[in-house]
């Protein structure tokens, strides 16, 4: 699933996921259903801010990745149109390994729910490799939103954990509508 899982976890960037989605071959399933908006779990403890207009950090403060900034270009995704991300996140920690969980959901029905080795991602997409030490790591992608995207909203939640412990790396949610 290309660069989408690795820039999800860290990152936060519904329109990959959104993308990738659309490929799947549920996507005939939902292609006639209306969207209706997915209500977002709201939390009492942890991080709770916005890293734009689309998507929010809502990791715990213990967690192993706090998200500096994710900027989309333009802010907002449309049909047919590249999108450019950029972000920026400090890791806490060594990471060996690790896993992400996605799910991206059109109205109430869900398009993905799959988990992912982001180590892999990483070196297929983004030329690094695991072990992820201490420090910053850096994003930059340009991905193509595709025209084929009906209008309604679309709901992410992506959550990443370490592989030898489980411990959370990070966790994000995202609404965007076309």
């Amino acid at each position: 699933m290309q660069l989408t899982s690795c820039v999800i976890f860290v990152l936060g960037a519904v329109q990959l996921c959104t993308a990738l989605a659309l490929r799947d071959p549920l996507w005939m399933i939902v292609q006639e259903a209306t969207g209706l908006f997915a209500n977002v779990e709201v939390r009492t403890s942890g991080k709770n801010h916005s890293l734009n207009n689309i998507i929010r950090d809502v990791s715990e403060e213990d967690d192993l990745i706090d998200i500096k900034y994710v900027d989309l270009d333009p802010e907002k995704p449309k049909r047919s149109t590249p999108i450019h991300l950029n972000a920026l996140a400090m890791v806490k920690d060594h990471v060996d390994s690790a896993t992400a969980n996605i799910k991206v959901k059109y109205g109430f029905i869900t398009l993905l729910n799959r988990n992912y080795d982001l180590c892999a991602e990483l070196k297929t997409n983004l030329n690094k490799t695991c072990p992820v030490d201490k420090g910053p790591i850096e994003v930059k992608v340009d991905v193509d939103i595709p025209g084929f995207i009906p209008p309604g909203w679309f709901h992410l939640e992506a959550t990443a954990w370490r592989d030898s412990d489980e411990k959370q790396l990070g966790r994000i949610l995202a609404d965007v509508k076309f």
